[in-house]
This record gives C-alpha cells, sequence and structure tokens, in this order.
C-alpha cells in the first residue's frame, strides 16, 4: 500500500463552499480585488455589446426593413460588436493577468508553509501529496481558464442583461425561462456538491500515485537487485487502478447533468420561439402583444441567455476539478505556521538543556517517552543509547522542535524550547541525520548551505579543520564537483561528511546527531570519526548511537528501555556494572568480534 495522505493535518477547506473559497483566495492573494470596479464594468461592457446585436435586427424588422434605418441599425450594431470584443480582449487578459499571479503567489505561499508547517505535519504528509498541490493542482485552475472558463465573466453579464430585455419585452415569456433556468441551477448545485467529493477523493488518489511512481523511479535499483519487481509493479498497479477508478466514478454525475442541462436549455428555448410566436398571434391584431421584430429579439436574446448555462453544464467537470485543485492548493497556504515569531532569543555559547518530566506521543498514539527528566550541560558530549524502539529519535526530536512534549518542559540556555524565536534558533542548534539531505549541486553549493556567505576559502579551512583534506583530495573536480540529485554520486559516508562540513560551517552552539555514523563505510569511517571529534569539541552535543565508538568518546551515556532512562554515567563505568549497557556492550563486542 502507498503512504496515504493525511489531509487532517493541513487546513480543511472540503466542506467549503465556493463563497468561503473565493474569500480564503482574496485573503490569500489580496491583488484579486484590486480593480474590481474597472473589471466589472468591462465585463458589463462587453456583454451589452453583444447583446445590442438583437436589438438593432428588431429595430429594422419593426421599421419595416427601410433601407435607411437597416445601414444604421448595421452600422451600430457592428460598432456595438467593435466594442464588446474590444472589452472582451481587455478583460480576459485583465483576468487572466490577476489569477495567474494569485496562482503564482499561492505556489509561493505554499512553498514557505512547507517550510515552517509543523514538523510532526511534516513528517507525516506524504512529500508527493504537498508537491502535487502546488503542481499538477494548480495547473488545473490555468487549464481551465485557458479552456476558456475565464470567458464565464463576460457570459454572465451577458445572461444578466439578456434577461432584463427579455422581461422588458414580455415578462411572461421571460418568466418560463427564469423558472427553468432555477431548476437547472438548483440540480446543477446538488450535482456540483456530488462531483466535488468524487473530484477531491480523486484528487487524493492522484497524489498517492505521484507517491507510487516516485518510489518505483527512485527504487529501481533497488527492485532490480532484490528482484521485487513483480511487487513493485502490483503496488504501482494498484495505485494506477484506484486513481482510473476514482476519475471514472466522476463521470456519471456529470452525464447525468450534461443531459438535464440539455434538456433544460432545449425547453427554455422552444418555450419563447414557440410561446412567442403564439402570444403574438393571439392578441388583438391591431395591436400585437409582440412584434414581429420583438419575436425574433427574444429568439436570438434567449440564445444569449442559454449559451453562459450550456458553457456552465458542459464545463461543470473541469470546472469542478479546477476549484477542487484551488481548494488543495488554499488548503497549504492556510494551514497555521509552526514559525515562531518575535519570541525569546537564544542566549550566546554553549547551550545547556534541561528536560523535566518530559513524557511524548505520536498524533494520538500511545506514549513513547515517559517523564524523561536530564540536565545537559554546555559544551558537554552526551551519548544517547538503547535498543531499537527504546524512544532515542524521539528524544532527538524533541531537543529539536521536531515534535512538542505531551507534559514537562525542555529549556535551552534557560529559556523554554516553545518559546524560542525561530530566527534564534536557525543555525544554532542543528541536527544531522542518519542520511543528510544533499541538493543538487556541486560540493561547494551544498556545504556552503552552512553560511551562505562563506568564500571558497572558507570551505577548504574548514574541511582542513575537520581533517577532510585526503579525502578531499580525491575528488574529482575538488568543490565543483557535482553531487548528483540527492547525493547520489556519492556514497553514504561521503554524504555524511559533506553534512559535517556544512554544519560545522554553520558553527553551532546545540549539535544532535540521530545515529549519523550508522551505515558508514569502513573506507570513510576514520574519516567521520576524526571529523565527528573536531566538530563537537567546545560545543553542547546529544549523540543518538548504536556503534559503541560513539559512546566511548562521549563524557556521558543515557541508556533508553521502553521510553525510560534507566541507566547514565561514563562508559567506563556503565560497561562494568550488569545491566542494560553492559549487554549492549556485550552485544556489540560479539557482533563486531570486539571492534568498535
Amino acid at each position: 500500500m502507498t503512504a496515504p495522505a493525511h489531509p487532517e493535518l493541513l487546513a480543511d477547506l472540503s466542506a467549503a463552499g465556493p463563497r468561503t473559497l473565493i474569500r480564503t483566495a482574496v485573503r490569500v492573494s489580496p491583488s484579486l480585488r484590486q480593480g474590481l470596479a474597472v473589471t466589472a464594468g468591462l465585463a458589463l461592457l462587453a456583454g451589452a455589446g453583444r447583446i445590442i446585436a438583437p436589438l438593432t435586427i428588431q429595430h429594422a424588422i419593426d421599421a419595416g426593413l427601410a433601407p435607411p434605418t437597416v445601414v444604421r441599425s448595421v452600422a451600430f450594431g457592428a460598432a456595438a460588436v467593435v466594442v464588446a470584443g474590444a472589452s472582451s480582449m481587455v478583460l480576459n487578459r485583465r483576468l487572466q493577468e490577476r489569477i495567474e499571479h494569485a496562482l503564482a503567489g499561492v505556489r509561493r505561499a505554499g512553498l514557505r508553509r512547507v517550510h515552517d508547517m509543523a514538523a510532526h505535519t511534516a513528517d507525516r504528509v506524504p512529500s508527493a501529496d504537498l508537491v502535487s498541490r502546488l503542481t499538477s493542482d494548480v495547473d488545473q485552475v490555468t487549464t481551465f481558464l485557458q479552456g476558456g472558463g475565464i470567458q464565464f465573466v463576460t457570459n454572465a453579464a451577458q445572461l444578466l442583461i439578456a434577461l432584463v430585455i427579455m422581461s422588458v419585452f414580455s415578462w411572461q415569456l421571460a418568466l418560463p425561462v427564469v423558472v427553468i433556468a432555477g431548476l437547472l441551477l438548483v440540480v446543477m448545485m446538488l450535482m456540483q456538491r456530488l462531483i466535488a467529493r468524487r473530484y477531491d477523493r480523486a484528487r487524493r488518489d492522484l497524489a498517492r500515485l505521484q507517491t507510487a511512481v516516485s518510489e518505483s523511479v527512485l527504487g529501481a535499483p533497488v527492485i532490480r537487485s532484490t528482484g521485487t519487481g513483480e511487487r513493485a509493479r502490483g503496488k504501482l498497479d494498484e495505485a494506477v487502478d484506484r486513481a482510473r477508478d476514482s476519475l471514472l466514478r466522476t463521470l456519471p454525475p456529470l452525464h447525468a447533468n450534461t443531459s438535464f442541462g440539455e434538456l433544460a436549455i432545449s425547453t427554455m428555448t422552444v418555450s419563447v420561439l414557440l410561446g412567442g410566436v403564439w402570444w403574438a398571434l393571439t392578441g388583438d391584431p391591431a395591436q400585437p402583444r409582440l412584434t414581429a421584430g420583438q419575436v425574433v429579439a427574444m429568439v436570438f436574446l434567449v440564445t444569449f441567455f442559454v449559451r453562459p448555462l450550456q458553457f456552465l453544464v458542459q464545463s461543470l467537470g473541469e470546472a469542478q476539478n479546477a476549484l477542487t485543485g484551488w481548494r488543495r492548493a488554499l488548503e497549504l497556504v492556510t494551514t497555521p505556521s509552526a514559525v515562531v515569531h518575535d519570541g525569546a532569543p537564544l542566549p550566546a555559547g554553549p547551550v545547556g538543556v534541561d528536560v523535566r518530566g518530559v513524557s511524548a506521543r505520536y498524533g494520538d498514539g500511545p506514549l513513547v517517552l515517559h517523564e524523561v527528566t536530564v540536565r545537559i550541560e554546555p559544551g558537554e558530549h552526551l551519548a544517547v543509547v538503547g535498543r531499537t524502539g527504546s524512544g532515542k529519535s524521539t528524544f532527538a526530536k524533541l531537543l529539536t522542535r521536531r515534535i512538542e512534549p505531551a507534559t514537562g518542559t525542555i529549556a535551552l540556555g534557560g529559556v523554554a524550547l516553545d518559546e524560542l524565536d525561530d530566527t534564534s534558533l536557525a543555525g544554532r542548534v542543528v541536527i544531522v541525520p542518519q542520511d543528510p539531505f544533499l541538493f543538487d549541486g556541486t560540493l561547494a553549493a551544498n556545504i556552503r548551505l552552512g553560511r551562505p556567505g562563506a568564500t571558497d576559502a572558507d570551505l577548504l579551512a574548514i574541511l582542513a579543520a575537520l581533517g577532510l583534506r585526503e579525502w578531499f583530495a580525491t575528488l574529482p573536480d575538488g568543490l565543483a564537483t557535482a553531487v548528483g540529485l540527492r547525493g547520489e554520486r556519492l556514497s553514504v559516508g561521503e554524504r555524511q561528511l559533506v553534512a559535517l562540513a556544512r554544519t560545522s560551517l554553520a558553527d553551532p552552539d546545540l549539535v544532535v546527531f540521530d545515529e549519523a555514523t550508522s551505515g558508514i563505510d569502513p573506507a570513510t569511517d576514520v574519516a567521520v570519526q576524526h571529523a565527528l571529534a573536531s566538530l563537537t569539541r567546545g560545543r553542547t552535543t546529544v549523540s543518538i548511537a548504536h556503534r559503541m565508538i560513539t559512546a566511548e568518546t562521549a563524557g556521558r551515556v543515557l541508556v533508553f528501555a521502553g521510553g525510560r532512562i534507566v541507566q547514565a554515567g561514563p562508559h567506563h563505568t556503565l560497561a562494568g556494572v550488569p545491566g542494560p549497557y553492559a549487554d549492549l556492550v556485550a552485544a556489540w563486542n560479539r557482533h563486531t568480534g570486539g571492534q568498535s
């Protein structure tokens, strides 16, 4: 099964109607409300220009088609058509630019929100879901607009003006048109709700498909080497089938809506055409209820009236798909930020850590850490060990604010962790994970992320200080060496060396290594250990480790079991007494033959 999306972790606008979405969109993109009066004026001008044609025809017919009258009517109608065309062109360009600027703003705001959302949200929402909200979902809006969706603004004005003139000619004939149109809109609103739910499901399943495809592509070497191609194809087929079925489920209500819409529109046209003739003929011949010109004009007007409805009926699927895409993007943008602004600054110098009575859980799950209390002195190197699932990584996430305590408090430098300003933490508190992320670029660009203004000389000095000159000399292009996507051109150990150099360049005061030396190949292990020794000197360091060499070089060791600290002290003391730590050391020695 592919990882499910977790929309409940993001803002939820699934039950929001069009008005709420519009208000949210305007709040996110204030430029949408600028110049609304001009936009409305252009829409009315474009709509009125189109309506002039039936009125000029009516005037010419009722005047007996006298040549002077026909000439004037044609000239006036032609001028109106030109004005309508020019207004429509300016309006379309204006709306297109405004909406595309708004969509670009949504993409930028969404990307910023990905960077500052709560860590537990970022950890639980699949990255493919976030990517699809900022790419394919937003693209659906652009596709709809380019397919003529933006014309609906002019069509709406045209519909309103046509209805007013029809009512002036004959409210009796306009009444059935209004009734049928109202019934059609009610049915469409009901259908829209059903279609919205099905398109929402389809967009989610498409995001899951994107996750499955990404896994299959990026994991191709593993799939080939393990011979699990059949299993991988089965998972991918399942995701493809789910997305296909979701899209197919949107078709029945769309087809039903189209059929009913076409029937309603045809009924409107026939009612005006036949009703207009009957209405005109059953009156007093000396004073007809409708002139011949008015009957012809009514036929044209009902055409102008139903054309926007016909467009809405035929494009409801594309419109709903675009609306769903925009809503999903807005859900990401309006997700509350976890960034602490105007918080307390982190005091300068090595950071002491106070953890008092802290328990922690993931989401609504059971507690995985229980009443942990520990003091880490400034400049101390602390190792945290324990079996898998003992709570080591959870402890590291708590220290770096990736999850929040369920109970208890954590303070850095005497200041509560949840009150510290994010800008104060940036660069001062750094976590180095097991497999650090490298961007597709050069070695220099990835190391320079630690201090963006650093020169090449600064980078070389850092590499020398960490004892990495020998490794650096093996690189084909030095600082210009391309690391590849996610650092794929480097080994796991080399990626770790780049991460250590980047961390050292940032010069943090608290460093958390989350099993940073696990999985390193022997060829670079010595270089990594020398770099770690240099990097941790004089800094408060917490190393989550399962290699004994990490615990041996630390000043103190915390032993976790069952989410609790069960032992604490120096390596040589704990190793000499029976207990969980001695058992870990013995198991490690059996596994490695006594080699750390």
